[in-house]
């Protein structure tokens, strides 16, 4: 199977940020939140084709997202906005800092021939076997 291994980064986009004021559960905030930004190098590496999901993989977890091409970003370089999706992938612990490590995170972003994206109700009721 093909796979890309990247160094991923979180914040907030200008979309996530229109988002937030038309509501958390807008379709412009939901996409601009499980949508994982590659450089087109590495998404040409993968095979990857418009609209095909993606799994991002790290040692605190995985999920499927959709993605898309960002040419600002270097090859082995992913931002991955911050969100219930990016959640899934992300430590937990702070290690008494009260923030998470959000930047600079080892991942893996491989095709999901097959898969689907989660919602967001199906998101948050995986988290509810954490509880």
């Amino acid at each position: 199977m093909k796979q890309v291994k990247v160094t991923l980064v979180s914040g907030r986009t200008m979309r996530q940020g229109i988002g937030l004021e038309e509501g958390k559960q807008s379709e412009g905030y939901l996409q601009s939140v499980r949508t994982v930004m590659l450089c087109p190098e590495d998404a040409s590496a993968l095979g990857l084709a418009e609209g095909q999901p993606v799994k991002v993989s790290t040692g605190n977890g995985m999920v499927v997202v959709h993605w898309a091409s960002d040419k600002s970003l270097g090859k082995g370089m992913a931002f991955f906005p911050y969100g219930p999706w990016a959640n899934q992938v992300y430590a937990s612990s702070t290690d008494g800092t009260g923030m998470p490590i959000l930047k600079g995170i080892d991942a893996a972003i491989t095709p999901a021939e097959g898969e689907r994206v989660l919602s967001l109700s199906e998101i948050v009721e995986s988290l509810k076997g954490d509880l």
